[in-house]
């Protein structure tokens, strides 16, 4: 018997499949864009112009200042170029560094925005936001911060680097994982999480494998999709993965990557239904020990001193994320932060 449970879907228009981005005009005229920004990281400049060449004629200015922890000064960019442009809307392309930025200008700014995505962050389907890094953050959280439409074409993802598509991948399996033991977790959630955790389980070897495998791209996209659906109250992975990135200047898919098996191994024991569904998806014995498993299988660091965290730094990660009000089925004190840090450091199989 299904318990009784509550559920939002926000409004944003998906358009998703091989070929998709070739809708990307009619989308623009569906949001009556006529005076388009386009918003890329410096390093996709060339690949966005290619992209939105179909709307070139619409497009009043292109700003590729977006970068890893959403720096303050490319927000404000943002922000002037296009209240001096007169845009009446914009285009970002890329993942979540990108993404992110345009989610905060468009909360500032008011304007519809369609998301290209070319990776798995899933950063589109959250409607937080934020600019600048530790105590320079600033944050929110806002319908308007949404996409009006999301174009998810796997073709887009065909070049991305196997070891950065791995790393992505893990990061959309964090929300999926979360999200399956949440306090606010539901059946609608539950189903769509299992479901990408066990797409992401088969197809990201795939991936890595043969990055041109557009079925295995396909299926990492949509799970990456499903797993961004619902975005659980702040657990555990993700207090660890956001803060400690920010705070010691790690890459963010990989330290959601190796924190995803010792957070998940840390609730197991008050999450056992949740245990039991990551484990099938995945086709393991443990939950924790097969995210693990996959790390590896992946190529992926499997500790935090791999991506510069220094073991002198684990005392100070533990404050950093013990400020934080993290929603749990299990409560976590200092005492259990120095223990899944100092594991999640060391880069050993998960043991709780």
């Amino acid at each position: 018997m299904i318990s009784n449970f509550s559920y939002r879907s926000d409004p944003i228009r998906i358009v998703f499949g091989a070929g998709a981005v070739a809708a990307l005009r009619a989308e623009t005229e569906f949001h009556k864009i006529s005076r388009l920004v386009v918003l890329c990281s410096p390093t996709r400049a060339d690949f966005a112009r290619r992209v939105t060449a179909p709307v070139a004629d619409r497009c009043v200015g292109f700003c590729h200042t977006a970068g890893q922890h959403m720096p303050r000064d490319a927000f404000e960019h943002i922000i002037g170029e296009m209240k001096g442009l007169n845009a009446d809307g914009f285009v970002v392309i890329g993942g979540g560094s990108p993404i992110g930025l345009a989610k905060a200008a468009a909360a500032t700014t008011g304007l519809p925005y369609i998301a290209i995505v070319t990776t798995y962050s899933g950063s589109e389907m959250a409607a937080r936001w934020y600019v600048g890094v530790a105590d320079n953050r600033v944050n929110g959280e806002s319908v308007a911060a949404l996409p009006a439409t999301a174009i998810y074409d796997p073709e887009l993802t065909l070049d991305l680097p196997p070891a950065i598509s791995a790393a992505s991948g893990m990061n959309a399996m964090a929300h999926a994982v979360e999200s399956l033991y949440g306090i606010d977790t539901n059946p609608v959630v539950q189903t769509m999480a299992e479901e990408a955790v066990r797409l992401l389980g088969s197809s990201l070897p795939r991936v890595v494998r043969n990055p041109r495998d557009i079925e295995a791209r396909t299926d990492a996209l949509y799970a990456a999709w499903l797993a961004a659906n619902f975005r659980a109250q702040v657990g555990l992975e993700h207090a660890i993965a956001q803060r400690v990135r920010q705070w010691f200047n790690l890459d963010h898919a990989r330290t959601h990557a190796v924190a995803t098996p010792y957070a998940v191994g840390f609730n197991a024991a008050a999450a056992p239904d949740a245990m039991t569904r990551i484990a099938r998806a995945l086709g393991a014995k443990d939950a924790a020990r097969g995210l693990y498993d996959l790390n590896v299988k992946l190529g992926l660091p499997t500790g935090l001193k791999d991506l510069g965290l220094k073991e002198a730094d684990i005392g100070r990660a533990v404050e950093v994320v013990a400020a934080v009000k993290i929603a749990h089925p299990k409560p976590v004190s200092k005492a259990d932060l120095l223990n899944v840090i100092g594991q999640a450091y060391a880069g050993a199989p998960p043991r709780f």
